[in-house]
């Protein structure tokens, strides 16, 4: 394997031009709701937008849009929708939670965390043989959790800290003062040299190939290893398979503030299979995972 340290400097495309990954999807139903509120809310000169689920609720009445959950309205538009354009425009491109039915727009350079164009890093597919043979053999097609699984069988995690990395939870949903529910795909722990040093602590947010690298969602995992591991250092990481089958690994600086969330390293991992892996794919029926 090849260092994993590299430039941050261009965008991942592909040849064509075409981004590796979504900046996200429109929305119909919710792009309308989150219009009403934020004209009815926002004043000139305002950094933050704040409204609450009452809000969003008295807008889709108003609006005659049934919505049966309000606050999924949040959570899709701040993490897999593109905001209104008139929002855009104004700068407010972060929409968070900040307390228990309690949102608001802030001003950012971005929502969506663009790849860097590393060059490829090959890597052995370690993944047992009774495992990688029920999975598709096209990376694009796994979802969050078989992405984080492959990525430890391989290694990468380890190859990409420099450190040996543990894994400790799986989707861990907690609640934190001040935000609300936070949600993480993955939370393990590293270590640099001894089992008996005291762990660092390492979030992790998995993207699937149809959505994009979120800094309100890595701001979130933050505050909650923060909160409930004081004490610890923190490097926040997440992982992105990206159009050509690629995975994505990145590692952000550990702040609260979503604007404020920069890149501090990256790597692109290309795995590689065995014929013996491909066969078995071959002639083994797929399962949906």
């Amino acid at each position: 394997m090849e260092d994993s340290e590299a430039p941050l400097a261009a965008i991942a495309t592909h040849s064509d031009g075409r981004l590796l990954q979504s900046h996200g999807l429109t929305s119909k139903v919710y792009v309308p709701i989150l219009r009403l509120i934020f004209e009815r809310n926002y004043r000139p000169g305002d950094t933050e937008v704040d409204f609450t689920l009452d809000d969003v609720r008295n807008a889709a009445d108003e609006l005659g849009i049934v919505v049966r959950n309000a606050a999924d309205v949040i959570y899709r538009m701040r993490s897999r929708t593109v905001l209104p354009a008139e929002i855009l425009a104004l700068g407010f491109y972060v929409l968070r939670q900040a307390g228990r039915g309690k949102y608001r727009f802030e001003q950012a350079t971005s929502t969506v965390i663009d790849l860097p164009n590393t060059r490829p890093i090959e890597a052995l597919d370690l993944t047992p043989n009774p495992v990688r043979r029920l999975l598709p053999e096209n990376l694009t097609e796994l979802d969050e959790q078989a992405i984080l699984m492959i990525a430890g069988y391989c290694k990468l995690w380890d190859h990409f800290t420099g450190m040996t990395v543990y894994r400790l939870r799986s989707h861990v949903r907690k609640s934190v003062p001040g935000i609300g529910q936070a949600e993480l795909d993955e939370l393990n722990v590293a270590i640099a040299v001894r089992d008996d040093e005291v762990p660092t602590i390492v979030p992790i947010e998995a993207k699937a190939v149809a959505d994009p690298v979120n800094r309100v969602q890595i701001a979130t995992q933050v505050a909650f290893a923060l909160e409930y591991f004081p004490g610890h250092e923190i490097r926040p990481l997440s992982i992105k398979v990206d159009h050509e089958g690629l995975l994505n690994l990145v590692e952000f600086n550990a702040t609260t503030v979503a604007s404020e969330i920069e890149l501090v390293r990256s790597a692109r991992y290309r795995l590689m299979m065995s014929d013996r892996q491909r066969s078995l794919i071959h002639v083994t029926n797929q399962v949906d995972l």
